[in-house]
């Protein structure tokens, strides 16, 4: 129903005339591909920014302008197509400059109008190698089954499934064109090994029957990330005894909120803008207490887990926790070049620094970018001695680049671009480990 209501609304700002997009990355592409299908000749002014610095001059051969440089008229419809918490701003901006008429367009909207496009697309598809389905959890991915496999099993989420992305810089032909190469079971295969999908597995206790009831955060501890914007919000919420917020970037705040601050201790918490959560996974690994399984989840991405699962980590031999790995059509390289905010200079930067931080790495890192599955969000959960292990590895790479950056002058000091890495070197080092350590999927709730 919410994206059917977007929708209405946008055909009506199409039938009233000129429109423009107030916004120059993903959520804006896909809006502007949205509007071609749905009236191919709409009279459009083009992207507009408020700066041009960082953004592109140019998309699906558009230009690209400073809003405030632009002469379309003031009662075009701006359409501002970005992630929500910058619409007031965005267009308090606007209407200093005169333009009165707007639709605000998020990105869970977008995402929800796109994967409904890709939903009916892939019905009409003949012969097709997977399915597409929506994602009960997050509505900005769809999940991908394969298509031969006609099982009901009752637990719908237990079955085997990637992450199928609805706003791409790839159009959705050529989402599905490269979709059909992929093999679903032995692309996985070759990349994380054997296949554990946490909730397929056996629950050998029940909640309120285990040795340690109410104990189980002795198990696993999981650590929440959340920012001082976040704080106001949490203040109602409860949340299950093994998750503990920690304030990340808490050192760069006034305000500091009744819970674990990453500025305590062995810190990095001065690094937040550009580290983003990784400054809480450091927190984690240097002053976390001793547990037999700890990580790391965001405030409004949690873990899907239950308590039976949790009690029976152990006894199924679960080393280690990751989200459900996407899928990426065309590859990782590709997509970590072409969406904004990574600039090339950060791939560079990321290749340079795992070849001077950990040699024997170099090939086999610059080969898994390649590949087309990845684990998202910086997301893990494992044993302990295992989250340090991926620590000692990952935050060297991490540091080095920091260095690379100040030593070429590149300054885009609060784009997140490490944390962006972090994601694919996340991926990398358990991918590298795959024979080593034990792993599960689960997906993850986005709130």
């Amino acid at each position: 129903m919410i994206a059917q209501n977007k929708e209405d609304e946008i055909k009506k700002a199409l039938k009233r005339g000129t429109v423009m997009i107030y916004g120059a990355h993903l959520t804006a592409i896909e809006l502007y591909r949205y509007l071609k299908k749905l009236k191919k000749d709409f009279e459009f002014a083009g992207f507009v920014v408020s700066a041009m610095e960082g953004n592109p001059s140019e998309l699906e051969g558009e230009r690209v302008r400073d809003i405030y440089s632009c002469q379309a008229a003031k009662d075009t419809t701006v359409l501002i197509a970005m992630p929500e918490k910058y619409h007031d701003e965005t267009e308090a901006y606007a209407r200093r400059l005169g333009y009165f008429s707007f639709l605000r367009v998020s990105l869970e909207e977008m995402s929800e109008l796109k994967g409904r496009e890709l939903l009916c697309s892939c019905k009409k598809l003949e012969n097709p190698k997977f399915n597409l389905d929506r994602d009960e959890y997050d509505t900005s991915w769809l999940n991908m089954y394969d298509a031969s496999d006609l099982s009901r099993q009752q637990d719908h989420s237990a079955k085997r499934h990637y992450k199928f992305p609805t706003l791409y810089y790839l159009d959705s032909e050529a989402m599905f064109r490269e979709a059909e190469k992929f093999d679903f079971y032995r692309d996985y295969e070759r990349v994380f090994g054997c296949y554990h999908n946490l909730h397929a597995l056996p629950v050998y206790e029940q909640p309120g029957v285990f040795p340690n009831a109410g104990k189980i955060e002795k198990i696993l501890n999981i650590y929440m990330v959340f920012s001082q914007w976040d704080s106001a919000k949490m203040v109602y919420q409860k949340y299950p005894s093994w998750i503990y917020p920690v304030q990340a970037g808490s050192a760069l705040s006034e305000h500091r909120a009744n819970a674990f601050l990453d500025e305590a201790g062995d810190t990095i918490s001065e690094k937040n803008g550009i580290f983003a959560e990784m400054t809480a996974a450091y927190w984690i690994w240097k002053n976390a207490k001793p547990v037999k399984y700890k990580g790391l989840c965001h405030y409004r991405r949690h873990f899907v887990l239950s308590e039976g699962e949790i009690m029976s980590l152990e006894r199924n031999g679960i080393d280690v926790i990751l989200t459900t790995p996407r899928y990426v059509p065309g590859g990782l390289k590709e997509m970590f070049l072409a969406e904004t905010p990574v600039k090339e200079p950060v791939y560079q930067h990321m290749i340079k620094a795992v070849e001077e931080c950990h040699i024997k790495d170099k090939d086999g890192f610059s080969d898994y970018m390649r590949e087309c599955l990845y684990c998202p969000n910086n997301m893990v959960a494992a044993r302990s001695e295992i989250y340090d292990a991926y620590c000692e590895w990952v935050f060297p790479i991490l540091f080095r680049m920091l260095e690379i950056d100040k030593a070429t002058g590149y300054d885009h000091t609060q784009d997140r671009h490490i944390a962006y890495a972090a994601e694919l070197l996340t991926s990398y080092f358990f991918v590298k480990n795959r024979e080593k350590y034990c792993m599960a999927a689960v997906d993850y709730k986005f709130y």
